[in-house]
């Protein structure tokens, strides 16, 4: 069954009373880099220092070639709804029109048969994601690293400036 969507992307809420759902509101989307006050900014900075960067140089340059200038935002084309096993089953969230990331600072990723795949961000390049992981692969690979559960599976890395724009509209809770 297919579980990735071409013309959306989800962000789970994962602790609804962090107070993130209004940021979101009022902010947009934003990569972590635009809060440097923030606590756990501050952690991953002094722990490993250039993670972001090094992130950005290992999955995005290749395909964005642009110099790193924020911390990315990190979205699924995987609807876990579909999903009633997973652990995002349920979980409040965002629905993103792709329409609003913008390719030229974005790359599609995912790893598969231990090699990491990074694809600019297209509609072509979606759907032939989205036939490659299904209900069964996503199942198999994601949260198979309890400390990165999305290493594995399809995801996109945003990279633009700003943000992603939200609106309430794009908020889904379910019971």
């Amino acid at each position: 069954m297919r579980v990735c969507a071409t013309d959306f992307v989800y962000h789970a809420f994962l602790n609804p009373n962090d107070g993130q759902r209004e940021s979101v509101l009022e902010k947009g989307l934003r990569p972590l880099s635009d809060f440097p006050e923030s606590e756990r900014w501050k952690q991953i900075e002094a722990h490993m220092p250039g993670f972001f960067e090094n992130l950005y140089n290992d999955i995005a340059k290749p395909v964005v070639q642009k110099p790193y200038a924020n911390s990315g935002v990190f979205i699924a084309p995987i609807d876990f709804q579909l999903l009633p096993g997973s652990l995002m089953y349920n979980k409040t969230r965002l629905k993103i029109p792709i329409t609003r990331i913008d390719p030229a600072h974005a790359v599609l990723t995912y790893v598969l048969n231990e090699e990491r795949t990074r694809l600019p961000l297209t509609r072509e390049n979606l759907m032939k994601t989205a036939e490659i992981w299904d209900d069964k692969l996503v199942t198999e690979w994601f949260a198979k690293d309890p400390n990165r559960m999305f290493f594995y599976v399809p995801q996109i890395a945003a990279y633009q400036p700003n943000g992603i724009p939200v609106t309430a509209d794009d908020i889904e809770t379910f019971e």
